[in-house]
């Protein structure tokens, strides 16, 4: 495994860890305290779990499985400049909409919450990109 494939799957796993963290003390919160907090932590949550978990651990294991172009090295494909791209551009979206979320509807979350959507967007058409060729019938692939 090489590195762009151990960093979305590692960043997958810590997305996990700190959506579950998040997700924790916002029930104990709810359970013991009732302190109140912006409803918008829950929205922080339910991302942090679903684009940086979920859709970065499949990403990652997309990248990591999927077969290659015949003649391809495992190290070129782990150098593929798309899948560099869509793992900085997700994760930008990821952390800007984790830090503006709880502000809105502030005047610089509309921004960055319109700049957030467009990182994310992108980050997935980049994995589109990257990843469409390598999707095809088993008939193209060479025989072992």
């Amino acid at each position: 495994m090489f590195r762009i494939h151990r960093l979305f799957i590692k960043t997958a796993i810590a997305y996990f860890v700190l959506g579950v963290l998040l997700g924790g003390f916002l029930l104990l919160n709810k359970a013991l305290w009732n302190i109140p907090f912006p409803y918008a932590l829950v929205t922080v949550h339910n991302h942090m779990i679903s684009l940086g978990f979920i859709v970065m651990m499949i990403m990652g294991v997309a990248y990591w499985m999927f077969p290659r172009q015949p003649g391809t090295t495992r190290e070129a494909v782990a150098k593929d400049p798309m899948a560099w791209v869509n793992y900085i551009l997700l994760n930008l979206g990821l952390i800007l909409r984790a830090i503006a979320e709880p502000f809105y509807p502030a005047s610089w979350t509309r921004v960055a919450l319109a700049g957030s959507a467009i990182l994310q967007t992108l980050g997935v058409l980049f994995f589109v990109g990257g990843i469409w060729n390598r999707v095809r019938p088993p008939s193209t692939f060479p025989r072992m």
